[in-house]
């Protein structure tokens, strides 16, 4: 494994512990409160990262593991956080969901081999995408979250 794809798979496990952190630093109460203006509540902050990392980044990732060059569809992310608050599932579930993803996809990851890593599908309209790609954006994606998530949890 190159020292590139360790590093991705490295942050990735490494992000799903910063964003239990700050969902677990959060003062209790917090995830049921209503957003500043113009923000999202830290539940739906939480909800997002969920939706994404499962039905964006994760499905992505093992359709080019097992597709040749597959072709991406959109994800309504707006309906189905929408609808996934009004489930009102648990933060903890939420969490533990977000945390279980990074660790398969890092699993899953560990024994591909370099050259594969390249293997691309490709979305109408934000073109091509790579495993190497969407493995980094799993860890990135959940650092930029976590940090609004601490943001809306102990505004300053």
């Amino acid at each position: 494994m190159t020292p590139e794809h360790r590093a991705i798979l490295e942050r990735m496990w490494s992000s799903a512990g910063v964003v239990r952190r700050a969902v677990e630093a959060a003062p209790p109460g917090r995830f049921s409160r209503p957003p500043r203006e113009g923000e999202w509540s830290a539940l739906e902050t939480l909800t997002h990262l969920r939706d994404v990392v499962v039905h964006v980044y994760g499905l992505r990732i093992r359709r080019l593991l097992y597709e040749d060059a597959p072709l991406f569809a959109d994800f309504d992310e707006e309906g189905y956080r929408r609808a996934s608050l009004a489930r009102r599932e648990a933060t903890g579930d939420l969490l533990e969901t977000i945390v279980a993803e990074h660790d398969q996809l890092a699993r899953l990851l560990q024994t591909l081999p370099d050259t594969e890593w390249s293997r691309q599908g490709r979305h109408p309209s934000l073109g091509a995408m790579s495993i190497e790609f969407l493995a980094r954006r799993v860890g990135e994606h959940a650092e930029e979250h976590a940090a609004q998530i601490a943001a809306a949890t102990h505004p300053g």
